[in-house]
């Protein structure tokens, strides 16, 4: 990854703006709370994209209750914790009550003080998957398709470690996220050398799904008829196969076009557009095209497919990838009832990882009336997630 140079994060620095939120103080008033802050940059890994995605970012920072920005001695471990698809850097705040939740566990001494930080990863497809878009499929060499967004977070940690009474420490920094999110902690957490725990809960971790010769379950190709019906598209219509775009109750659509455009971005330059659709930017009116891995009768196209395997954490795992994990704390959960089937993807993600995983669970709900699905018992399983990184954060504390 592109490492950030002292003088482009000074420029970073000096693009800043930092404020405290108006968050309202608890209900009792005794009971002491953490404070939000929103930091908002021009980011250098986001600049020039070909997607035309403005540049500047916003990251939420969570700072535990006795948090003093004077006292230089004493120093918090922190948590990097990634929205999932069409979320957000107000993801965990807006939804599963994070400074409230953070408050409580650790008033309570169910966890240590620890910062933590929610960077908003989004983009007019909704959603980066915290991958570096490449240049090399673009027609644009050395210009990124839909931006650096693994090297983006490493700027993030670079950041917050040096604006934060942080542990500037492996070891005591921790990445975790739903979702898109979770798939990004397990990838960011095997490309870069940041993180001493890593947690994914309900991530898309294999693409592919088949353990070795396995067809039973095909991964991401099972969600493909899905995509099919929310695009009026039957295998053999040529119209309405180059007719499917990105839209409003189209959620498997538009994240296929977003995993398009961060893995198989179309070469304008390329005269084959058999896999290539056109899309939109709604942010920007930027007009592309990405390539989809499967073609117009609906079976799965090789080239394009491999693209992917390659952006797919089992992949990546199998290739090496996951010996990092011998020293890194790994944590996998999803529910059996998962809409997007991720529960069936951590069983085969398992497998591979069996040797270090640390923590696993697929979970149940309670009866047909609330089942575990991709979002209902997220807030509950972000409170398992922070046990699991705080134990991990407990060897030579001390020092």
């Amino acid at each position: 990854m592109k490492k950030v140079t002292g003088l482009a994060l000074i420029l970073a620095l000096s693009l800043a703006f930092v404020s405290c939120s108006d968050r309202e103080l608890p209900v009792d008033a005794e009971e002491p709370a953490g404070l939000y802050y929103s930091l908002g940059f021009v980011w250098p890994s986001l600049e020039d994209n070909v997607m035309e995605e403005f540049p500047g970012k916003e990251v939420l920072v969570y700072t535990p209750p006795g948090y003093d920005t004077y006292d230089h001695r004493t120093k918090y471990p922190v948590l990097y914790l990634l929205h999932g698809f069409g979320g957000d850097h107000n993801y965990y705040r807006g939804l599963y009550g994070l400074a409230e939740t953070m408050d409580e566990m650790i008033n309570s001494g169910e966890i240590d003080p620890m910062i933590v930080v929610t960077p908003d990863a989004s983009n007019g497809l909704g959603g980066s998957f915290y991958t570096n878009s490449p240049d090399t499929l673009t027609g644009y060499p050395g210009q990124s398709f839909g931006g650096l967004w693994a090297d983006f977070i490493e700027e993030v940690v670079l950041l917050v470690d040096t604006s934060y009474h942080t542990i500037p420490y492996w070891r005591y920094t921790g990445i975790s996220g739903h979702s898109m999110g979770g798939y990004g902690a397990i990838r960011l957490a095997m490309e870069s050398y940041f993180f001493g725990s890593a947690s994914s809960m309900s991530g898309p971790l294999s693409f592919y799904g088949g353990f070795p010769n396995d067809t039973t379950f095909l991964g991401l190709v099972s969600l493909f008829p899905v995509v099919f019906a929310e695009n009026d598209f039957t295998p053999g219509d040529t119209a309405a196969f180059y007719s499917m775009t990105p839209g409003t109750n189209k959620p498997l659509t538009n994240m296929m076009f977003a995993m398009g455009a961060a893995f198989t971005p179309h070469d304008p330059a390329n005269p084959d557009t058999s896999f290539a659709h056109s899309f939109v930017n709604p942010l920007t009116g930027f007009r592309g095209k990405i390539d989809l891995p499967f073609d117009v009768n609906g079976l799965v196209d090789t080239t394009v497919w491999n693209y992917w395997m390659l952006n797919d954490v089992s992949t990546m795992f199998r290739a090496g990838s996951g010996d990092i994990f011998a020293v890194i704390d790994l944590y996998v959960d999803a529910g059996d009832q998962d809409d997007f089937y991720f529960n069936q993807q951590s069983q085969v993600f398992r497998i591979y990882a069996a040797d270090v995983i640390d923590y696993y669970e697929i979970y149940s709900g309670f009866g047909n009336s609330l089942q575990a699905d991709h979002i209902t018992y997220i807030g509950d399983r972000l409170r398992n997630v922070l046990r699991f990184h705080n134990e991990s954060f407990q060897p030579d504390l001390e020092q």
